[in-house]
């Protein structure tokens, strides 16, 4: 059995923002494998860690040599390899000497009718401890960040400047030179605790002395430090840890010895709305604040991760920040309620939306219009429509308020709030903070209708517009977020089960937007179809979500429908019965229609024509069917319905020609099969689907 040692690769560096962090790791683990695989390196498994000055990587039982291989070289055609006389041409000779091989360790082989001459030749694999000192800086250089630099050269470029590379393998360094650094077995401790430098023996040595010098490698287990001390901080001040999985694992990434700090702050802005020390707190400080466990009431707390050692001064420092960013958020609250959110909305012109498309004023219209129409679409009362257009007319407003300017993601809550100050009611109130739920993947959606068509309507009017100025998500830049704006309009078309149809919003958000963009009718007819295939896709998105197998989704897909939710159903039950006898007997039954009849398509039925008993019988049962769905909402239904057509079916094709000579037989014959098709198409393509 070949030896095998453990193999690790540490690059320290300057502080690497957190963000990059996740993805250093990812591309580590993956570009590790594919080098290793590609130098003939077998090994068990691949760890990677990550801390704000350092990445590391360590291949486990990392095998101490290439397995030999066996390769096999084309040379020429046998009659091109010898003369008359048997004799090697100089075709071969050269070939064999190009190879280091003698003619008598050739081998023939024929391909494709043609016989040939080839080398075998056996190539001994090299020692791995030979191989590292070029895989490595491969390695390190295949790795890319959003936002690289260079300092060494501009051939180089990292995330930040890399300070140190440790390497070890079989206990001894492995050197190398990436970015002017030279590699060895030296690393270093806590900037500021125990900065080192120190020598490394070998890889267990490693672990043991960054732990000594208060360095916490692995990011899983910093986590749940991080979260064992949260609950500790906030139940010694009565209350839990209001934790964001988002800030959890930046503030992970931040640190690498994380001590949890508590500190307090005047009860006074309690009186504030409380997300607006919450935001404080979470986005601009990175702490994490403490709320009483039954009531979620924010309490005067939080617990913020420093990367040293406790001391006073980082409690003083913490809250001493935290105290201004509240004395803003004080003044800009009392200064933006001294008028009502209506006196905000006329300066709405001042607010670019899109250079092309205009102000946010003129999107403020677009989106009464929109969402009046839809409203009015679903047959809304005429109070909840006023309701409607009153959300949609303020929905904006609180973007030009001093307190949104200052702390964005205020954006929608302080609308809110400043409504119930204006008197503008609740469901007015809650409408414009809710127009821009879902605001993520798993977030909640709106909680009433008002405020889910004015989310609609916000939505598709940023996505029709962004198509037709000609932005639109390509591969993995998606800048406007227009995937996750699409996927809010299908999870609140599915999950609330609004019965609008996706032509019908694409076609009045154009509508609108060919007023003041003048679309030629050949471009809207464009940007029509690429907004129905894009939010096509956010559905197929959205079902894989929720389990739904590929070909079930494909064969929903691929016939006409009006209103997602019910789609979702349709799928659902096909799942139910996929690989079932029901559901073979209807596929069976489909495809033999659906066979014979892909180039046809339905005239008016001559029943004057239809004269075989079996080509009766499938007529008066197609009616009976046809008859009986137009008052079935149930897919389950619709499918055992459909089952019954099979027995007709099969006997008809029995026993009936379909394609005789008789011109006006024939075609009848097929208008019926093509009528019989579009039925089953009411459910599925079940051509798309496999029969058990």
């Amino acid at each position: 059995m070949t030896a095998a040692y453990d193999l690790l690769l540490e690059i320290g560096c300057e502080e690497i923002p957190s963000r990059f962090l996740p993805g250093a790791m990812e591309q580590l683990e993956k570009g590790s494998a594919a080098l290793l695989e590609e130098y003939r390196l077998k090994h068990e498994k691949i760890e990677t860690y990550a801390t704000p000055r350092r990445l590391v990587v360590m291949v486990k039982a990392l095998e101490a040599g290439q397995g030999d291989i066996v390769e096999k070289v084309k040379g020429p055609p046998i009659d091109r390899a010898y003369d008359d006389n048997g004799k090697p041409t100089r075709a071969l000779e050269g070939f064999v000497k190009n190879q280091g091989v003698s003619t008598k360790q050739l081998e023939e082989e024929t391909i494709k009718g043609a016989r040939y001459v080839f080398a075998r030749r056996e190539i001994p694999g090299k020692p791995t401890e030979e191989l590292l000192p070029d895989l490595l800086p491969q390695l390190i250089k295949k790795l890319s960040f959003p936002r690289p630099m260079y300092w060494q050269s501009k051939e180089v470029r990292f995330a930040r400047p890399i300070r140190w590379l440790l390497a070890l393998y079989n206990q001894k360094p492995v050197t190398f030179k990436f970015a002017g650094i030279e590699s060895g077995n030296r690393t270093y401790g806590h900037r500021f605790l125990a900065p080192g430098p120190f020598v490394i023996n070998n890889v267990e040595h490693f672990f043991s002395c960054l732990d000594e010098k208060y360095i916490v490698l692995d990011q899983n287990r910093r986590r749940k430090m991080i979260c064992d001390q949260l609950e500790q901080k906030a139940a010694e001040n009565g209350g839990v840890a209001l934790i964001d999985d988002d800030l959890l694992e930046e503030v992970t990434y931040l640190v690498e010895y994380p001590v949890a700090v508590d500190g307090f702050f005047d009860q006074a802005y309690l009186d504030l709305p409380q997300e607006v020390p919450i935001t404080s707190m979470q986005y601009h400080q990175r702490y994490f604040p403490i709320v009483e466990k039954e009531s979620g009431r924010l309490l005067p707390c939080f617990v913020g991760i420093s990367n040293n050692r406790f001391h006073p001064n980082i409690r003083k420092g913490y809250a001493k920040v935290l105290q201004a960013r509240l004395a803003d958020g004080r003044f800009f609250y009392n200064e933006d309620r001294k008028v009502p959110l209506e006196n905000y909305v006329s300066k709405l012109e001042s607010v670019i939306f899109l250079e092309s498309l205009g102000n946010m004023d003129q999107k403020r219209s677009r989106l009464i219009d929109l969402a009046s129409t839809l409203a009015q679409s679903l047959d809304l009362s005429a109070e909840k429509i006023e309701i409607i257009r009153r959300i949609a007319h303020l929905c904006k407003a609180d973007l030009v308020t001093s307190m949104v300017k200052e702390f964005p993601e205020l954006q929608g809550v302080m609308g809110r709030e400043y409504a119930r100050l204006s008197n503008e009611g609740d469901e007015v109130a809650l409408g414009i903070y809710e127009h821009y739920l879902p605001r993520y993947a798993g977030d909640r959606l709106p909680s009433f209708t008002e405020a889910a068509i004015v989310s609609l309507a916000d939505r598709i009017d940023t996505l029709a517009g962004c198509f037709a100025i000609g932005i639109q998500p390509t591969g993995s830049q998606d800048p406007y977020a227009l995937r996750r704006q699409a996927q809010g309009v299908i999870y609140i078309l599915l999950d609330l089960e609004i019965d609008l149809k996706l032509t019908d919003l694409v076609n009045q958000a154009l509508d609108l937007l060919s007023q003041n963009l003048k679309l030629d009718s050949q471009h809207r007819e464009k940007l029509e179809v690429s907004l129905q295939e894009f939010l096509v896709q956010r559905i197929r998105f959205a079902f894989q979500e929720r389990g739904l197998a590929h070909d079930i989704i494909e064969a929903v897909l691929a016939v006409p429908f009006d209103n997602i939710s019910e789609l979702y159903n349709r799928a659902v039950v096909l799942e139910e019965y996929l690989q079932g006898p029901l559901l073979d007997d209807v596929i069976i039954a489909y495809n033999r229609v659906a066979n014979l009849t892909r180039q046809a398509t339905a005239k008016d039925l001559d029943q004057t024509l239809l004269a075989d008993p079996a080509e009766i019988e499938l007529f008066q049962k197609w009616q009976e069917i046809k008859s009986e769905l137009e008052a079935i909402n149930s897919p389950d239904q619709w499918l055992k319905m459909l089952q019954t057509l099979k027995v007709p079916i099969d006997q008809y094709f029995d026993t009936v020609m379909v394609m005789v000579e008789d011109n006006q037989v024939r075609e009848n014959r097929l208008s019926m099969l093509v009528e019989i098709k579009t039925l089953f198409n009411r459910l599925a393509d079940f051509s798309r689907l496999q029969s058990s």
